[in-house]
């Protein structure tokens, strides 16, 4: 159990002084959480038996969370928690929680997904095999086995390919491949300390979130370093079960649309989508791609540092942005899924005027009544 100045220090929401955990540790797992504590609870059991090849320390950040919601977690003692009233996304809470951090290694988790044993060494490994590979990508996989993603490519159209989605994991491939990606998800990314000061981490723009990891691994590259998919890095993800389902695709449209914007001159460089309806076409234009990953040349390591990335203690000041951006953020959101439904509404309407004198009319007749409840069953409430 956690007590006194620690116990206020772990729930406090905007955190400062002495933070709990080792004294210094070499890695830093941020996990930002919304409603589904009970799934955060699978992830950090499953961390406990995750083998430690060096400190780390576990922040999970309370993104929105309902008070009533974190009992479970509040008196932990294997846990910095940090809350904010407000849910600011995937990539503001993982910025927020990544201020609060100190390690050299930061490694950003969903809080659906449940680590091997071997996952964070595996990580380490790669991230420490060359100092220019900025981010490590974890390889995904559904509690049946089915793999989702193990790093991606980009498409010159904004558009991505997942590498080995649908693939049944292989027990017997090498445990120790690592490969160039163009990107590798946010879930279970690891972004070394140089690489996350130089980009400024996370863009909160794409709110609540889809393609910040994108993103940030074209800023990694944009900055001298390399983004890698290490195969042993296992983790089993309950994917989407973080997000409703109606409001993932408004979300993704969105953030992909701001994305394409954002990077439009670096997609010129990147290989046209393939036609997936052609035979063979999307293995050899995903050859392709790999390929081209390593035949461009890195940019010069940039020295730059954004200010802020690095802080141990941020302000109150700092938190009451981020929140009042992602409120905005959220008003945007609601306003344009309005507009959908209104759109969708107003289709409908003649199609609904029509069944609507149809049913008056076979009203009066008996042997049809049953025929006109049919047809006006359909009809949208």
């Amino acid at each position: 159990m956690v007590t006194g100045a620690c116990y206020r220090r772990a729930v406090s929401e905007t955190p400062g002084g002495d933070p709990g955990g080792p004294a210094d540790p070499v890695v830093s797992i941020v996990i930002p959480v919304l409603d589904r504590v009970d799934l955060l609870l699978g992830c950090l059991g499953s961390l406990a038996h995750v083998a430690e090849p060096c400190p780390r320390e576990t922040i999970v950040v309370a993104n929105g969370t309902d008070a009533a919601r974190l009992a479970p977690i509040e008196a932990r003692d294997d846990i910095t928690l940090v809350k904010s009233a407000v849910n600011l996304g995937f990539a503001g809470g993982c910025n927020w929680g990544a201020r609060r951090a100190r390690g050299q290694y930061l490694v950003f988790l969903n809080d659906d997904t449940e680590a091997a044993p071997g996952w964070l060494s595996a990580l380490l490994r790669a991230a420490r095999a060359d100092d220019r590979v900025g981010a490590v990508g974890s390889s995904l996989a559904g509690f049946d086995g089915t793999l989702q993603e193990v790093g991606g490519v980009l498409w010159s159209d904004g558009g991505t390919h997942r590498l080995r989605r649908g693939l049944r994991e292989d027990p017997s491939a090498p445990d120790e491949s690592v490969r160039d990606v163009d990107y590798s998800s946010g879930c279970g990314l690891l972004v070394t300390r140089s690489a996350w000061e130089a980009v400024g981490g996370f863009d909160p723009g794409y709110y609540p979130g889809y393609h910040e990891d994108v993103d940030l691994c074209l800023a990694v590259r944009a900055h001298g370093y390399r983004t890698v998919v290490a195969s042993a890095a296992r983790l089993r993800h309950h994917e989407g079960a973080s997000t409703d389902e109606a409001f993932r695709a408004l979300a993704a449209r969105r953030s992909g649309l701001r994305f394409i914007a954002k990077w439009a001159d670096a997609l010129t460089d990147y290989e046209p989508h393939p036609d997936p309806s052609e035979p063979g076409r999307v293995e050899a234009a995903v050859a392709v791609a790999l390929r081209r990953i390593g035949e461009r040349p890195l940019p010069p390591r940039s020295s730059a540092r954004h200010p802020g990335t690095g802080a141990p203690s941020p302000e109150e000041g700092s938190l009451l942005r981020l929140q009042v951006g992602a409120l905005l953020a959220a008003l945007e959101l609601k306003d344009e899924r309005i507009g959908e439904l209104t759109a969708e509404v107003t289709r409908l309407r003649p199609e609904h005027e029509k069944l609507e004198r149809l049913r008056r009319l076979t009203d009066r007749l008996p042997l049809a009544h049953r025929v006109a409840r049919r047809l006006t069953a359909r009809l949208p409430e």
